[in-house]
């Protein structure tokens, strides 16, 4: 190696040591930034500004808070990923993490302090992650975009249970957002033999919300299998929201077949949360089983009702005026549905 590039290495090894040492003792209040490796696939996370026509990416203001949403074009991120720390008293009080694509505005200037070491923005910003913090939340997704073992040691610790409360259920969620191709067999252990039924039913939240290839099998066998009735009526309800084509069947089952009274009516609630047209084919088919509880078709009668669907209108009002002036009583709503 020649002097000259020696020169620049140690240059740029020094300056990426300066910029860590300067997360832990920032000597000005404002925003700061710099950029870090990113897992495989992380998402492109920007700001979306919704209209009645249309989502799209917009400027993301530092100032404001905000929900995650990917750039426009772009699924993950380019093997970078953006922090931004808000920093008052030396303290941080606001941490964003987005794509560096993702344009911000911001009142007054950002400090940026380049692209600095993983393990050292890492090891800053799992400081930060304690009960009660106000930056908590922000830090744990930052932590999750970060590249390497140990960011998802933390949170796979955290979401076996070396953390409590809403940190615990953070790092599960962020597992199944950004960590799914590691983490997918952690989350689905905690779905099925979780110590308490509220870590169950978080875990299947982010399995659901996750892209995991066996996130349909998990949730089937949760609403089969797990003790809990409200967490197998859970269960039904975000396999519904999949739209995975197994869904009406498995849950046409927990319908006729749930030991709990209770988990029979959430689940035909849960037939209508499936697409539409497959949710009025499913509460139909419910309605019309005669074989079924009177109480199961009085609960597809009703979600028919709420149905913005006019085929599930038309039915409905058909059922009330084939039951007479009676029909209208509350009390006897459900009258015709013998007959249907």
């Amino acid at each position: 190696m020649t002097r000259a590039a020696r020169a620049f290495l140690l240059s740029v090894l020094l300056g990426s040591t300066a910029a860590a040492a300067q997360l832990h003792a920032f000597d000005t209040d404002g925003w700061h930034t710099w950029r870090v490796e990113a897992v495989e696939g992380a998402p492109a996370w920007c700001c979306f500004n919704r209209d009645e026509a249309n989502a799209r990416s917009r400027d993301c203001n530092l100032d404001s808070r905000f929900g995650y949403g990917s750039c426009d074009g772009s699924a993950t991120t380019g093997g970078l990923v953006q922090v931004y720390a808000k920093i008052e008293d030396g303290r941080p009080v606001e941490l964003r993490v987005l794509s560096p694509e993702c344009p911000v505005e911001v009142e007054g200037s950002v400090a940026d302090l380049g692209e600095i070491d993983t393990e050292a923005s890492f090891e800053w910003l799992s400081g930060l992650v304690r009960s009660g913090s106000r930056v908590s939340e922000d830090a744990m997704a930052a932590i999750a975009m970060h590249r390497g073992d140990a960011p998802l040691r933390f949170l796979t610790d955290a979401a076996n249970g070396r953390a409590e409360g809403e940190i615990r259920k953070s790092a599960i969620f962020w597992l199944g957002q950004v960590r799914i191709p590691e983490a997918s067999g952690t989350i689905e252990r905690l779905m099925l033999s979780g110590d308490r039924p509220d870590i169950r039913q978080h875990a299947a939240f982010a399995l659901s919300q996750s892209t995991s290839p066996n996130r349909t099998e998990a949730l089937i066998r949760q609403g089969r299998e797990d003790p809990n009735g409200d967490t197998r009526s859970q269960a039904w309800f975000w396999l519904a929201q999949t739209g995975a084509r197994e869904s009406e069947e498995a849950i046409r089952r927990a319908v006729a077949g749930d030991p709990d009274r209770d988990v029979r009516e959430e689940a035909v609630f849960a037939l209508s949360q499936l697409p539409e047209d497959r949710a009025v084919d499913a509460l139909i088919s419910v309605l019309r089983d005669r074989g079924l509880p009177r109480e199961v078709r009085e609960a597809a009668l009703f979600w028919l009702a709420q149905s913005e669907s006019d085929r599930a209108l038309a039915i409905v009002e058909r059922l009330l005026v084939g039951g007479g002036a009676g029909a209208h009583d509350p009390a006897s709503i459900t009258r015709p549905v013998r007959d249907f």
